[in-house]
């Protein structure tokens, strides 16, 4: 299962950050304040926290105090617009377990995301397939099938899937598969993803008894597996 990374950032999420973590084959999701960080903590097995800060002090270290603070157990990695030794420094005595400074190379980067997840003990390999029950999910190709028979899904599909599996058992709220999918940060039509669920029953469960993509009502969707009884 791939590792979770919450990024913190008050502004919009940039490709420059990431996309070399999703290339890399992490799930990578954003939030723009500590609230919001902390909701998300309560309720998802975040595996590392990237926050991105300018070289003010005063907001830049409150937040990283704050994350350091009530999240002690989640690694912590920061990126800074300043090189200033007293900031780096101080980034280190208020929390950060590492530290680099934009812009930076995107392999070193990875190279240094991996070194600190595998510091913590987080030896969930980022490319290993998923097995759900008698479904097959492998992250690096792509590539989808259940009870032996390949699935042919449209990239958007693989991906609600992949949020499905990595919360096997679990109920994905509408805003949440938006905002972790579709990289929504706002409240939009839901509906798109009525759409997709609809699409990826046709192609997951259909010809199946068992069927593993369940309606919570008034909530969303989760992905399943069958208990002993079933």
């Amino acid at each position: 299962m791939s590792p979770l990374i919450l990024l913190v950032d008050v502004n919009e999420a940039s490709p420059v950050f990431v996309h070399p973590l999703e290339q890399a084959g992490y799930q990578v999701v954003h939030v723009s304040n500590t609230t919001d960080a902390s909701s998300y903590v309560a309720h998802n097995p975040v595996d590392l926290l990237l926050l991105n800060i300018e070289d003010e002090p005063t907001d830049s270290h409150g937040l990283l105090r704050t994350l350091q603070q009530y999240h002690p157990h989640i690694p912590l990695f920061v990126m800074t617009s300043s090189d200033e030794e007293d900031h780096i420094v101080s980034c280190f005595e208020q929390g950060a377990h590492d530290v680099i400074v934009r812009p930076f190379y995107p392999r070193v980067f990875q190279a240094r995301v991996a070194n600190l997840l595998r510091i913590f003990g987080i030896e969930r390999d980022v490319k290993r397939a998923i097995e759900a029950g008698d479904l097959h999910i492998d992250n690096a190709s792509r590539m989808v099938s259940r009870g032996g028979q390949k699935l042919e899904l449209t990239p958007k599909e693989f991906d609600l899937l992949l949020h499905l599996a990595i919360h096997l058992n679990q109920v994905c709220s509408r805003q949440q598969i938006l905002k972790d999918v579709w990289k929504h940060d706002y409240i939009v039509d839901t509906n798109v993803v009525d759409v997709y669920i609809r699409h990826l029953r046709v192609k997951v469960d259909k010809g199946y008894k068992f069927k593993m993509i369940r309606t919570e009502r008034g909530i969303g969707y989760s992905l399943r597996t069958p208990t002993v009884s079933e």
